[in-house]
């Protein structure tokens, strides 16, 4: 059942009754605002403590907040039509499909924990590793204009600063600095070419 009801702000008992929510076997939120879903997932929990609740997400950052709020699982929609063009791809690889599917949870892990992944089964097969920045050729300036992926192959998927603060997707305006911690996407001698150009692997 999807609760659109739930966008009140801040979500009301009687609102939840007239959505069913005492009858529901599920609730999906899809709320454009983080924050009314917040809202909206901490009401569920105060009336129904053990429904399953599934929320969306655009933001990586926002993941753990609802996580925290009691959101049973969050569905972030880029990294799922990320997800969806990598498993096609590999099909017509004709890589086995337990070998994918192990692959896109160690990609989805990747994405929202410190986990390094290592590749899966197939040394051709890209994955994600983390690397320190040092003084070199790829730090400073903004990732539009350090052309990472012409230069190396890698996709920048998360910026970690040396202030904590963390980006995830960044965007191409965004820059990385020496000592940042970039967590990247790509072969194995890709990452390499990269953590070679003025990098320290972390």
């Amino acid at each position: 059942m999807a609760c659109r009801a739930c966008s009140a702000t801040p979500p009301a008992a009687p609102v939840l009754d007239a959505a069913g929510v005492a009858r529901a076997a599920l609730v999906v939120l899809a709320l454009p605002e983080t924050e009314r879903t917040r809202l909206a997932v901490r009401e569920l929990r105060r009336v129904r403590p053990a429904l399953p609740v599934l929320v969306r997400a655009h933001h990586a950052a926002d993941r753990n907040l609802l996580i925290d709020a009691g959101a049973t699982e969050v569905i972030q929609p880029e990294l799922e039509a990320a997800a969806t063009l990598l498993r096609h791809s590999l099909e017509r690889l004709a890589v086995p499909r337990a070998q994918i599917l192990a692959y896109l949870e160690r990609l989805r892990a990747a994405a929202d924990t410190a986990l390094l992944l290592e590749p899966l089964g197939r040394a051709d097969l890209p994955f994600a590793r983390d690397v320190t920045l040092g003084a070199g050729p790829v730090a400073g300036g903004s990732l539009r204009d350090l052309r990472l992926r012409e230069r190396f192959g890698v996709v920048v998927l998360t910026v970690t600063r040396q202030n904590g603060e963390f980006v995830s997707h960044p965007a191409a305006e965004n820059g990385a600095a020496t000592g940042d911690r970039v967590r990247v996407f790509g072969l194995r001698e890709q990452i390499e070419a990269f953590a070679a150009a003025g990098t320290s692997p972390s």
